[in-house]
């Protein structure tokens, strides 16, 4: 098995290839992922918004001065984006910067914003704001000062390119991960020679993969195959603040201007990772009851919830669908919890 890496949107992309030796044509593996891994650097050029002459900042230099054309590939993802806030009552939402920079948080330095200063973050925010023109291909954000952030869903949108160049080029064994809260894995990270002969029809059990403690990241809630699928993780376990005795995360409802959840982390399983991240999100801002609701709704979508528990640093776990699990949190099947530590 081989590992490449490649730095990109302010995270390590890894892909593990188990088929280390095999032969692409005249190529090697190592070439196809790396470029594969390489392409990234194009999407976050048109998707950063740290980048002045990007598409999604020209589209912020332009909020309330008209639509500005951009590539197909980019209009595809802010329709993607439009769709899924709708799918999530608009808890999903790509307009939120300002909320996020009223609580501090795009600075790390998170502080309880007034009722007024909440108030005006609010109103540029909300995708009913942003025009999006298939026959022209613009996007317009209709007020001055509001800005549109694809870090919740660019990510996504990425590793999904990089899947599907390597599964074009005919590596079919292989796991992606992106700041490890986003993954993807295709086909089987083992094979035996004899489970072949004896199960030729068996299907893929796929990769191994680890949902991490949300305040302890270095400690492992549960373990489970993921195959042909994509997996991402949000929550608020790691950038929070304690503002008179109440914990704040960083986690934002654009709706209603306050920190999300009564959740500590959520995690979801996808077809695709575009779907995962921005899900992830969303069902977390969402918060437990509807996120179970949305999950179930949605033909048992896979969905981990972790909830804190009675006890400091203590934690329950809760499922929807079925995953299959390595190492599973205790009973963990169909909504079943654990207390973890």
């Amino acid at each position: 098995m081989l590992e490449f890496s490649h730095r990109a949107m302010a995270c390590d992309f890894v892909v593990l290839v188990r088929d280390a030796h095999q032969k692409i044509g005249h190529r090697s593996v190592a070439d196809v992922v790396l470029d594969a891994l390489e392409s990234v650097d194009a999407i976050e050029q048109r998707l950063t918004v740290y980048d002045a002459t990007s598409e999604v900042s020209a589209i912020n230099q332009a909020a309330g001065d008209g639509p500005v054309r951009v590539s197909a590939e980019t209009f595809a993802v802010l329709q993607h984006a439009a769709r899924l806030s709708e799918a999530t009552g608009g808890a999903f939402d790509i307009t939120a910067g300002p909320l996020i920079d009223a609580w501090g948080f795009t600075t790390r330095q998170g502080r309880k914003p007034t009722a007024e200063e909440i108030t005006n973050a609010r109103s540029l925010v909300g995708m009913d704001q942003i025009g999006l023109d298939a026959d022209e291909r613009t996007v317009e954000l209709r007020q001055p000062g509001m800005r549109i952030n694809l870090g919740a869903i660019g990510k996504g949108d990425a590793i999904d390119h990089v899947a599907s160049r390597l599964k074009s080029a005919g590596i079919n064994d292989f796991l992606i991960h992106a700041g490890q809260s986003s993954v993807l894995a295709c086909g089987d990270q083992f094979e035996t020679v004899e489970a072949k002969e004896s199960e030729p029809d068996q299907s893929p059990r796929g990769w191994k993969v680890g949902i991490a403690h949300p305040t302890k990241p270095n400690r492992r809630i549960a373990g489970f195959w993921l195959c042909d699928a994509a997996l991402a993780t949000s929550g608020s376990g790691k950038q929070f603040f304690h503002h008179r005795g109440k914990r704040y995360g960083h986690v934002i409802d654009p709706r209603s201007g306050e920190p999300a959840g009564d959740m500590l982390s959520l995690s979801v399983i996808t077809p695709r990772a575009i779907d995962a991240d921005a899900l992830a999100t969303g069902l977390f801002v969402n918060g437990r009851e509807q996120a179970t609701a949305y999950a179930e709704a949605n033909g048992s979508m896979p969905v981990l919830l972790v909830v804190p528990g009675e006890r400091q640093d203590a934690v329950d776990v809760e499922t929807v669908g079925h995953w299959d699990w390595v190492d599973p949190p205790l009973g963990a099947s169909g909504g079943s919890t654990r207390e973890m530590t």
